[in-house]
């Protein structure tokens, strides 16, 4: 298993996507950090946190914990980009072909997925604490140009930090099974943007309720920040989204690799 997991590292370690993912991943996060200070640190989607006199446009700066909160955990938006990773991992081996190779080195194929699945969890976790790092950074100089307090954001990351890389790890985990259920790599980026960027929000939009339930919903908190679309929604808490994005993750992972352990791969 471990030398499944070095040859799956090397793979990642030695080819452009995760580093390609991690690069435009920072530069999305840079956004989302302009975005929490122009809504008044309500969240990346405007949720609630902040009414309209808590605007950078009156003068005011970000200070409640909800506030310093979201902007800690701005990065956790990105999580897209640990699912993308995650798919990307598994289907990358079937558009150049080279999964054939795969298992003629390694036949047992639950294992071949299992060392991915650690992987790309460990490479989440990595993408996790750089978006941290540009979070805290950024937007700790940027609170500071304003007049806020940069000690008070710091005070929020143990807060938001566990959660967010949580979250990105099982976000990883999910995209490979993602990859392992649609091993097309077209049809899987597809679905997993259409399903994260449209399927959801008319979700969302027309039944509230089932925002807790999504794994957006979950996601957001694990990592407890706020992510809504102007209204307040009512999340789980911490514990509760983190084992629901546990158990999407492994429901994903758990059916990918029953699936693949049957397909014909040549």
């Amino acid at each position: 298993m471990i030398a499944s997991i070095r040859s799956e590292w090397l793979k990642l370690r030695t080819t452009a996507v995760p580093w390609v993912l991690a690069v435009i991943a920072a530069a999305v996060t840079g956004l989302l950090i302009v975005t929490v200070f122009v809504n008044g640190g309500r969240g990346p989607a405007g949720g609630p946190g902040g009414g309209p006199d808590q605007r950078l446009g009156t003068g005011a700066v970000l200070h409640t914990t909800q506030q310093l909160r979201n902007l800690a955990g701005a990065g956790i938006s990105a999580d897209l980009f640990a699912l993308l990773l995650g798919v990307l991992c598994v289907t990358t081996e079937f558009r150049h072909k080279t999964v054939t190779l795969s298992l003629l080195v390694n036949p047992h194929r639950p294992r071949m997925v299992a060392a991915k699945i650690v992987t790309t969890a460990l490479l989440s976790i990595v993408l996790a604490v750089i978006l941290l790092a540009v979070t805290v950074t950024g937007g700790g100089i940027a609170l500071s140009a304003q007049g806020g307090s940069f000690t008070n954001l710091l005070h929020q990351v143990p807060a938001v930090a566990p959660g967010m890389i949580v979250v990105f790890a099982l976000f990883g985990v999910l995209g490979v099974g993602v990859g392992s259920l649609i091993t097309n790599q077209v049809a899987a980026l597809i679905v997993c943007l259409g399903w994260f960027l449209i399927v959801e929000q008319i979700i969302q939009g027309i039944w509230n309720g089932t925002t807790r339930w999504l794994p957006t919903g979950a996601a957001a908190a694990a990592a407890n920040v706020t992510r809504g679309r102007g209204v307040h929604v009512a999340l789980f808490n911490w514990w509760e989204g983190s084992l629901l994005m546990l158990a999407y993750g492994l429901a994903f992972a758990f059916l990918g690799s029953a699936i693949l352990m049957r397909r014909d791969v040549t």
